[in-house]
């Protein structure tokens, strides 16, 4: 009786803020500080003319805020009436509904659904969905935004959410499909992407897809909640511009955010330090084992897990540690190409986080530190690099020089380097040996995707760099070369290379 009136007040509580339309004032509030914000970067104004622009907006605020307050009032008197009159009715006892009320599973559950709630009257209701935003991958409006927002403050939160889907769950997880994974690892630009499309998109392999943000750890539970209150989205262009299309349900790389919320410490504010096989931690280990048998239970008729995580590659040592019995896919792509492809993402990323915020704390949230005002390098060596150089050549030689140094001094046997441009220039030649060696089910099912591969253009020229980096960056890519699958598509690029 208690959680059935609890339930009645949450209801009320979602009506009364529709009913005073809370979204709107709410909207209201984000555009005047978008506003003041923009006032106050503007080099045009004067100072004079900032003053009354921003004492405006202060004043705009603050009756907007009064208002918000207001219809929180009215929605949690609304609620709180409900659950006073149960209890003056003799059905319970006040307090013991308060103590329900104010305990973590039914906070979060109740939160869930009223954002279940919330978002499935706005389908019913067929409101027009918020314009697309340029925040990332897929377009999210307003509500969407805050439900990131929310995941995305408390990783103990994500965790304790998956820990419930693990009890809820139980019946369907099953460890023995968490072997043999499949991890994707690279610096960014290097085909990481492509490569877990064509896995992930065979029956045999299962990876987290955007229909799993922002409760990724929770994939079971949130995945029965999404199809209820989300639309599906047609397929559109991803933020980095590439000519690659994303919808609700493609891959993507959520992984980090597993390590990120059992590993805080290896986050720091300028860079992130690599792993060691002696950090291995067995609660980790298990609660890995059990996220990869959620991702695999997700996808019916799936049988093995695959990831991309571009930060895998600081713990290659772990990785073997934990699961001996993966295979570490590293796509290996030409310096100056990629060198050049990871500037310009920099620097799209520089603009679109400077034009929308949350743009930088989605990026945040999921763990990807690679761009923009979220870059967060990785301490290969122990070496800070300082992002303050990050939009010229040298900063990313550098930096690509460190990281597969990196790479080549900790891949263990299980790592299978593949030639980015030897696949893209002959599929056919490669994927059969990729197929092999991650020991796939079915050779035929990825071999029969080789059309999503394009020829690579000729190598492009990097204006600027120090030729010293230059020539390390070669001698480390042909080092990588000597490991990578099928010797002969190498032997097509080192020709073109030197």
């Amino acid at each position: 009786m208690i959680i059935a009136a609890l339930l009645l007040g949450l209801i009320a509580f979602v009506g009364v803020l529709r009913s005073l339309r809370a979204e709107v004032v709410a909207r209201r509030v984000v555009a005047t500080a978008q506003e003041a914000l923009q006032v106050i970067s503007n080099p045009d104004l004067s100072d004079i003319e900032k003053e009354r622009k921003v004492r405006h907006a202060s004043i705009s605020l603050f009756g907007q805020f009064l208002a918000i307050a207001g219809i929180g009032l009215a929605s949690f008197s609304a609620a709180a009436a409900l659950v006073w009159g149960g209890a003056k009715a003799g059905l319970y006892g006040l307090g013991t509904a308060m103590s329900v009320a104010m305990d973590w599973p039914f906070l979060l559950g109740s939160t869930l659904a009223a954002i279940a709630l919330w978002l499935a009257l706005d389908r019913i209701g067929g409101r027009r969905e918020a314009a697309p935003t340029e925040t990332g991958e897929v377009p999210y409006g307003p509500m969407e935004q805050a439900l990131h927002n929310f995941a995305f403050a408390s990783p103990v939160r994500q965790r304790r959410l998956g820990a419930l889907e693990t009890y809820l769950y139980r019946s369907r997880i099953d460890h023995s499909r968490a072997t043999r994974p499949v991890f994707v690892t690279s610096l960014p630009r290097a085909g990481t992407t492509i490569m877990l499309n064509l896995l992930a998109e065979t029956p045999e392999f299962a990876s987290a897809t955007y229909r799993h943000m922002p409760f990724t750890l929770a994939p079971l539970l949130w995945g029965r909640i999404v199809p209820m209150i989300q639309k599906t989205a047609a397929r559109t262009e991803r933020a980095h511009g590439d000519g690659i299309e994303v919808s609700g349900d493609s891959p993507e790389a959520f992984e980090e955010m597993l390590w990120m919320a059992f590993w805080p410490d290896h986050y720091r504010p300028d860079r992130i330090e690599t792993w060691s096989a002696r950090e291995n931690d067995a609660a980790f280990a298990q609660s890995f084992r059990t996220h990869m048998a959620k991702i695999v239970a997700s996808k019916p008729g799936a049988s093995r897990y695959v990831s991309k995580n571009n930060a895998n590659i600081a713990r290659l040592p772990l990785l073997d540690t934990i699961c001996p019995d993966a295979a570490i896919v590293i796509p290996v792509r030409d310096p100056r190409a990629q060198v050049v492809s990871l500037m310009r993402q920099h620097e799209r990323f520089l603009n679109l986080h400077a034009r929308e915020p949350f743009g930088r704390r989605y990026m945040e949230g999921v763990g990807h530190f690679e761009f923009g005002q979220a870059l967060r390098p990785i301490a290969f060596g122990g070496t800070t690099p300082d992002i303050e150089t990050a939009t010229g050549p040298d900063f990313w030689l550098r930096y690509w020089i460190s990281a597969y140094e990196h790479v080549l001094a900790t891949a263990g046997r299980n790592a299978v380097f593949v030639d980015h441009d030897a696949l893209c220039a002959a599929p056919h030649e490669t994927l059969p040996v990729l197929a092999e060696a991650i020991g796939a089910d079915s050779k035929a099912d990825i071999v029969g995707r080789a059309s999503i591969f394009r020829a690579p253009g000729p190598p492009l020229e990097l204006d600027g760099a120090s030729p010293p980096l230059l020539a390390c960056a070669r001698a480390v890519h042909a080092a990588l070369l000597d490991r990578a699958l099928a010797p002969s598509a190498s032997r097509y690029r080192k020709e073109v290379t030197v």
